[in-house]
């Protein structure tokens, strides 16, 4: 195993330990060996956290206890809906971005969770219910804020992690108690509180004989026999007992039979594919004749080629 990338500067796991002072080469050489071994990042202490990224250790400490001072908050608008965002600075989205991408790396999700995985994408998952007569499908209102701190650091002692290590980078990675919504860190720390009701969910599409994705917050269910009511009921059992709350105001339930279209992940699914919505396909059609005639300014080119790259991108997945 070649440890230096998870290592930072340091080209190899000896000189690391080398540069740590014999107090803590002792105590944590054989945990940062173990977790280098399940090609984890070695988070082990503050100390020698900081000994890693070449902070001080008084930072390290400020990063992990002063959280607001190293974000950076603002809104963004989502259709008709804002949405606040808090971007770490960027001593502190190092050690996010680090963490979270090894933390992905390391670890094996299953084949129906689509959201933050490299390699899978939403129209992934929407083609898994290609063929469906109906879908059924609910959200998970305000996702990332509605995990505690607490929770990140438990599903770190999980997947291996002391309960000092978990603590440390829960408190790196959370705002306000809560997974930060902004953190490169918070779609895989997500991914990994999210495993016992991941199991849960897939344990209800087992008993139904039915199928199941997970994009982020969407969760969608499918099926080609007649929908049981009792699947709503299993689900809402689920989260019962934990912070998330579904919005159930939201739910969304299509039959084909009836004449429904099936909108699933933000795509239509038929009987053989993914489409794009009519709506989306019209303005597609008109995009592209007013690219062929000229009729565009060029400010708004690269904005429109986004739009037909986008549908060359759904057509390529339906060709998988």
């Amino acid at each position: 195993m070649n440890a230096a990338p998870l290592l930072v500067s340091f080209t190899s796991v000896n000189k690391y330990l080398e540069a740590l002072p014999e107090k803590h080469r002792i105590e944590y050489s054989e945990e940062i060996e173990r977790l280098l071994d399940i090609s984890l990042p070695p988070v082990v202490s503050p100390y020698c956290l900081a000994v890693m990224f070449g902070y001080s250790l008084n930072f390290v400490y400020a990063l992990s206890k002063k959280q607001k001072k190293f974000y950076r908050s603002f809104e963004i608008k989502q259709g008709k809906k804002k949405r606040k965002i808090h971007s770490p600075k960027v001593a502190l989205k190092v050690i996010q971005k680090w963490f979270g991408f090894h933390l992905d790396s390391a670890l094996i999700f299953p084949p129906h969770i689509y959201g933050f995985i490299k390699g899978r994408s939403f129209a992934d998952a929407a083609k898994q219910h290609v063929g469906a007569n109906w879908v059924f499908s609910i959200d998970i209102i305000n996702f990332f804020p509605s995990i505690s701190q607490e929770e990140v650091s438990s599903s770190l002692e999980c997947i291996g992690y002391s309960n000092q290590a978990a603590e440390l980078m829960a408190a790196l990675c959370c705002l306000d108690g809560v997974l930060a919504q902004g953190s490169p860190a918070s779609p895989v720390l997500s991914n990994i509180y999210m495993k016992k009701i991941d199991e849960a969910l897939l344990e209800v599409a087992k008993k139904h004989n039915i199928r199941i994705t997970r994009y982020a917050d969407d969760i969608v269910f499918s099926g080609k026999v007649n929908f049981d009511p009792a699947i709503k009921e299993d689900v809402y059992l689920i989260f019962k007992n934990t912070n998330l709350q579904l919005n159930k105001d939201k739910h969304y339930l299509a039959n084909a039979n009836k004449g429904e279209r099936l909108k699933v992940h933000g795509l239509l699914i038929k009987d053989d594919k993914i489409t794009l919505t009519k709506g989306y396909r019209n303005k597609l059609r008109a995009y592209k004749h007013m690219l062929k005639t000229g009729k565009i300014c060029e400010d708004d080119i690269p904005r429109i080629n986004g739009h037909i790259k986008f549908s060359e991108f759904i057509e390529k997945t339906n060709k998988k």
